[in-house]
């Protein structure tokens, strides 16, 4: 299955969507001081680059309507199916991350060489010892608390 889009156009509205999102979530991740120094806090930063991000959104669907500066790309769905499946198996990681970083990040790291169709064992006991020196490290030695 084939999807026509004009390369502008949604990329300027994927950049509103994407700063209206971080307009409204920049108060749950980032604290508030009790001191502003000039009216500047800790979200002056985050706010005016949602905001830029914004801006550059509309700049780009100006861009692709009025200026009529855009290409008609097309993409294949069948060859894109393997990034959109390791963008699921990262979301999945992010929520496994939480409960364990052994088990998840030593099954990113297989998945991974699954897809790359590496048939080696070698790099897959590789990547579990990496992991496991990376959580020791982090635990033991630098006392950074991991799930």
């Amino acid at each position: 299955m084939k999807i026509k889009y004009r390369s502008n156009l949604l990329a300027g509205c994927l950049a509103i969507v994407a700063a209206a999102v971080l307009f409204l979530i920049i108060p749950s991740q980032v604290g508030l001081e009790s001191s502003a120094t000039y009216g500047i806090t800790s979200r002056t930063l985050p706010y005016a680059l949602s905001i830029l991000s914004a801006a550059c959104g509309v700049g780009l669907i100006v861009q692709s309507l009025v200026l009529k500066k855009d290409e008609v790309r097309e993409i294949e769905l069948r060859q894109e199916a393997k990034g959109l499946l390791y963008m699921l198996i990262l979301l999945a990681y992010g929520w496994g991350f939480s409960r364990s970083f052994l088990i998840s990040t030593s099954l990113l790291g297989a998945v991974t060489l699954a897809l790359q169709k590496d048939k080696k064992p070698l790099h897959y006991v590789v990547v579990v010892a990496v992991v496991v020196v990376l959580y020791f490290t982090f635990t033991e030695l630098l006392h950074v608390r991991l799930p």
